[in-house]
């Protein structure tokens, strides 16, 4: 299976998808932009490496306004490339909750594009990060955005995912019934022959020969991978622009070919098109993961044969480019090749360190697949399915109880309002006296809920700033638990209650530990902090990487300088990372548009210092003392009105200060301010 397939199927499907759907939405504009432009640029590249493909989209965006679909395109193709290239699941969260959080105002029914996207998107991290459950509901709340219309566009995409997760786990016949279907709304999606959708049909024709293989079943296994090969090479003819595209594409069937006639029992047939498979796609920019596969399968056929010094060549060249791009699945194979390749040379302290990295590794990948395997697919997403039908009806029933309490309550106003007037007009003289007395305690009561009320909101403000923080963190692990209670009240089979009561236990047990991470930001110290060495210039350039587009949103530039050799410092990159966004972000508020922020570093002695500088309002020279504490007059709103909590400075401190390190300020109001951070190198 192609994990390159992925980022690729779910960007160039945003392409199409303006074009597809039935209905009207204001956030999608089917016009080729300067974004689509340069991500077809990167596209057409070769031998690259996905951070310079990052650094030259950034780059081609420099200094330009991005709308709502420009941004949801960056952050998603980010995100599948730390999700399925770089191997960094967390970084790739981080995009998707971006995409998330340009939408947290939108109307899901006026933006069903950019909602359907961004799920996937997150859907794809929480895989990618072993979060199934949640996965799962994301891919559900995408797919719910297009049932209603069909929209195969879309569609496509969510059957398709199905697949990949059936296919893990090992349940072969129903991942190609779910691969078949896929293939089937691509067909129905075939609108003006967009070459993404021709990329998936042509990969679902890939996926559903390999199911049929795993099941047995070779001659249909052979017929659609003659299929996708037919298809490719017809597309070819028609347009030669994808050329590139295409050769990896027919570089991955042939790898699969090939296990098909070394299942037949002809070698030299399997090892020729093994050969075929690296020699297109064992290349940088390339399906680079794939053909180590086809490496590794042909490793493994020479070693069957005892073709020792072919194994031996064989196992050089599959290591370079594992070290080049990592394959934790490869490392696998690749380890027991290695054992057996130093046994046939009776080198047997060698075999028995590749042997027991092995099995290590082998136990690992079988306790990942044991939580795949454990997850009923389609009983989730039948539950998940009984949930939206409940919140429908719960939600039909909230509103017809709403009118009726309504009416009634009315009825009982107007009843008693007409008893009240009556008696009133009756007896209006008598209780002239009592309506003053009531008139002065109510007025009274009133006076004194009003000094109460004004207590309490000033107690409320107080808490905000630091309730805001703590409820981001706390979004993800909670917002799963509603679901398992309501599912839980629904289930009879105790058994199966017991389940998702330990997944209620689980997520409480994540919730705690984000409260522990919080609390622990809030009590920082040298003691319970956790360094490890990191690269200065690496360190600086990924935080960058991740703030460049915060800076342009008020059409900033966000200048990194950096010293010619790159120094290891120890720190804890995640909390430092924290330090640096705080700072940057507080130059971006505090900055007027079109300025410029400076991020440098530098090292002095035994000492290394980061600056973060801009030319903005300043800060007045009475509140300097108080910017590093929790205090009202250390909070100011930037220059668009930005809101500040007064918390980010002082958690800086503390932070740099746990790592021995020192912060101060040099400012000067009406031009600007510099940070510093002083860190000791060792």
């Amino acid at each position: 299976m192609k994990n390159n397939a992925n980022l690729l199927g779910l960007f160039l499907s945003i392409y199409i998808l303006g074009c597809s759907t039935n209905q009207e939405s204001i956030d999608w504009n089917t016009k080729e932009s300067f974004v689509d432009t340069a991500l077809n640029q990167i596209s057409q590249q070769k031998n690259t490496t996905k951070r310079s493909e990052i650094f030259f989209l950034d780059s081609s965006l420099n200094g330009k306004k991005l709308n709502l679909k420009q941004q949801i395109q960056v952050y998603a193709y980010k995100s599948g490339i730390f999700c399925y290239h770089l191997q960094k699941p967390d970084s790739a969260k981080l995009y998707a909750d971006s995409m998330l959080y340009l939408l947290k105002d939108k109307d899901p029914q006026k933006y069903p594009n950019a909602f359907t996207y961004t799920y996937y998107a997150n859907g794809d991290a929480m895989y990618a990060n072993n979060q199934f459950n949640e996965a799962y509901t994301y891919y559900y709340k995408a797919r719910q955005f297009n049932s209603s219309i069909k929209d195969y566009c879309a569609l496509k995409e969510y059957s398709y995912r199905i697949g990949m997760i059936l296919y893990k786990q090992r349940k072969f016949k129903d991942a190609a019934k779910s691969f078949q279907q896929s293939l089937s709304e691509a067909n129905l999606c075939d609108i003006n022959k967009q070459f993404s959708n021709y990329y998936r049909k042509q990969e679902l024709q890939n996926n559903i020969a390999l199911s049929y293989y795993m099941q047995g079943d070779n001659d249909s296994a052979l017929t659609y991978y003659q299929k996708a090969i037919d298809y490719i090479a017809s597309h070819q003819k028609a347009d030669t622009t994808t050329f590139f595209y295409d050769e990896m594409a027919k570089g991955v069937v042939y790898g699969n070919i090939g296990d098909l006639y070394k299942k037949a029992g002809n070698l030299k047939e399997a090892e020729n098109y093994y050969q075929k498979s690296i020699d297109i796609n064992l290349h940088s920019g390339r399906e680079t993961i794939d053909a180590q596969f086809s490496y590794l399968k042909l490793a493994e056929l020479y070693a069957e044969q005892k073709k020792i010094k072919q194994l031996g060549l064989a196992l050089v060249e599959i290591r370079k480019s594992m070290d080049e791009l990592p394959n934790s699945k490869g490392e696998i194979k690749w380890n027991k090749l290695s054992w057996l390749y130093h046994d046939f040379l009776n080198n047997r302290e060698k075999a028995y360190s590749h042997l027991a990295r092995h099995q290590v590794l082998q136990e690992e990948d079988n306790k990942l697949n044991k939580l795949i395997y454990e997850v009923d697919i389609n009983k989730q997403l039948e539950l998940l399915e009984q949930q939206n039908q409940l919140h429908i009806a719960q939600h039909e029933n909230e509103v017809s109880r709403t009118y009726l309490i309504s009416i009634a309550v009315i009825l009982f106003l107007i009843i008693l309002l007409s008893i009240i007037l009556g008696r009133n007009w009756l007896h209006s003289r008598k209780h002239i006296s009592t309506l003053k007395e009531l008139n002065e305690t109510v007025s009274t009561q009133n006076e004194q809920l009003e000094i109460a009320m004004s207590a309490l909101q000033k107690t409320i403000s107080e808490k905000d700033s630091i309730l805001k923080l703590v409820a981001h963190d706390l979004r993800t692990p909670v917002a799963s638990i509603p679901t398992m209670v309501e599912i839980i009240i629904a289930e009879e089979d105790e058994a199966q209650k017991l389940e998702y009561l330990e997944m209620i236990k689980s997520a409480c047990n994540s919730s705690l530990t984000l409260i522990a991470e919080i609390m622990a930001t809030a009590d920082i110290s040298n003691k319970n902090i956790e360094k490890e060495p990191t690269l200065l210039n690496e360190f600086i350039n990924d935080c960058a990487a991740i703030l460049e587009l915060k800076v342009k949103e008020k059409n900033q530039q966000l200048i990194v300088q950096l010293p010619d050799l790159d120094t290891t410092v120890m720190l804890n990159p995640e909390k430092m990372k924290r330090v640096i966004f705080n700072l940057v972000t507080n130059s971006v508020k505090f900055s007027k548009k079109d300025t410029t922020i400076i991020l440098s570093a530098k090292t002095v002695g035994n000492k290394v210092f980061i600056e973060v500088a801009d030319n903005g309002i300043g800060i007045p020279e009475k509140l300097i003392p108080e910017i590093f504490n929790i205090s009202k007059s250390g909070k100011r709103k930037g220059t668009d009105g930005e809101k500040s909590y007064g918390l980010g400075l002082n958690i800086c401190k503390r932070i740099v200060e746990a790592h021995d390190g020192s912060i101060n300020v040099q400012s000067q109001e009406g031009k600007g301010s510099t940070f510093t951070v002083e860190l000791p190198l060792s």
